[in-house]
């Protein structure tokens, strides 16, 4: 990295970090805009029931469950969450950060639910947003060979043209800043492990890929068809590593991340009495036979790429270029694969959210074929580009700071609506 890359960098997070607090300063606690509210709770419930309350519910705040939004449930006197657990692994470093401080303080009430603990979620989604896009850049520059010029701007895309900056710092707590941090960084480890060969890297790859798994399970699916890509593109050179590299790397890799899994197997039995219970047992894909792709893309309730119109440059380039590289039509199916999976959903809009979520995370994979497209621009598209990136950037930042959370609108498709986030 060179110093003007640090600067900027450090800036990027400054004002992430700024944006996200201004914005949660004006709510209290247990609002339904505060940062542990609804699934935010879910996913992090796991570190105070284990650090404070010992998995006792009786010993948590009276109500809790009730003042973070039902988020969890206290059912027979335990913590029942739906959400897997490796949210709240990659919580823990800044939990214990702010449980550290709130005990230099003497805090004594709704430990793990103090102020501190809500700042720190601004402070973890806001780091590994920030580290992500810094990941994707290194490798856009180390590995697919835009100039630092282009780079910046596919980073510009990527955040202010689509819902990412939404996730980064209104919703922060949520899974997708984690999640976009592990995919940008097995992608940066990829191909350090493709020149270097060391079963230490190797392991990282492997154990970072399970740690994504057991944030959200459903995504090893979608995971998968991106790292066809990856393995079908780079066979020559994954041929020449040696048999030892993969055993004692994929070893080391599948031990460290099966540690979740193994979290995940005892929380499940202690609140199910059964290793193999899951908290989504009563959702399902009832919708498959009514998938509508139209209301999934376009609709103002939530289409992703009304949302985040970046996947098309991404779409366009897996196509354009598919002579180039007949592997990045696996990019196309990976867009319409996420789309299938979450149109048969009982809920395809994935409930509250400012664009469709599913995707979110998956914008390190996507930045690929949109490299492709910029390395292919001009100077004077460039700058044309440069331009629409701000100007996109200000009306989707302008909707977001007026949305309330959730869709208010009459249908899917209400227009005037989505308008009126925007002119606010």
């Amino acid at each position: 990295m060179k110093l003007v890359d640090k600067i900027v960098f450090i800036l990027l997070f400054g004002l992430l970090l700024f944006v996200s607090l201004n914005r949660h300063s004006r709510h209290p606690r247990f609002d339904y805009h505060s940062q542990i509210y609804a699934d935010k709770a879910g996913y992090q419930v796991y570190l105070p029931a284990t650090f404070y309350y010992d998995w006792d519910a009786s010993q948590m705040p009276a109500g809790i469950d009730s003042l973070v939004g039902s988020g969890f449930s206290i059912i027979d006197n335990k913590v029942h969450t739906k959400y897997p657990v490796g949210v709240a692994v990659m919580q823990l470093p800044f939990f214990a950060l702010a449980a550290a401080i709130d005990n230099m303080h003497g805090e004594q009430g709704y430990l793990g639910y103090t102020e501190n603990q809500h700042l720190a979620l601004n402070w973890s989604t806001t780091v590994y947003g920030t580290l992500a896009l810094l990941l994707i850049f290194l490798t856009t520059v180390q590995q697919w060979k835009l100039a630092r010029g282009q780079a910046y701007l596919l980073v510009l895309l990527l955040l202010g043209c689509s819902n990412l900056l939404y996730y980064l710092t209104r919703d922060a707590g949520m899974a997708h800043a984690y999640l976009l941090f592990c995919y940008a960084l097995v992608i940066y480890l990829y191909y350090r492990f493709l020149a270097t060969r060391s079963w230490m890297v190797l392991a990282g790859v492997v154990a970072i890929s399970l740690l994504a798994l057991s944030m959200r399970h459903i995504n090893g699916l979608f995971f998968a068809i991106a790292g066809v890509y990856f393995l079908l593109t780079y066979r020559t050179q994954l041929n020449k590593v040696a048999r030892s590299t993969w055993a004692t790397g994929g070893g080391v890799g599948v031990i460290l991340g099966c540690v979740p899994f193994v979290l995940q197997l005892l929380y499940n039995q202690y609140a199910y009495g059964s290793f193999g219970a899951t908290g989504y047992a009563n959702e399902s894909f009832s919708n498959w036979d009514n998938i509508q792709f139209l209301e999934l893309w376009f609709a103002p309730n939530n289409g992703v790429l009304l949302y985040a119109p970046i996947l098309l440059i991404a779409l366009y380039g897996s196509v354009k270029y598919r002579k180039e590289n007949c592997h990045l039509l696996w990019f196309s199916g990976l867009f319409l694969l996420i789309s299938l999976v979450y149109g048969a959903w009982w809920s395809p809009t994935l409930g509250c959210g400012f664009g469709h979520r599913g995707f979110t995370e998956f914008f390190a994979f996507f930045a690929l074929p949109m490299a492709l497209v910029m390395k292919h621009w001009t100077k004077k598209t460039e700058q044309i580009v440069w331009i629409i990136g701000f100007l996109v950037t200000a009306v989707l930042f302008s909707a977001q700071w007026s949305f309330d959370g959730c869709w208010y609108g009459d249908g899917p498709w209400d227009w005037a609506e989505l308008a009126g986030w925007i002119i606010r």
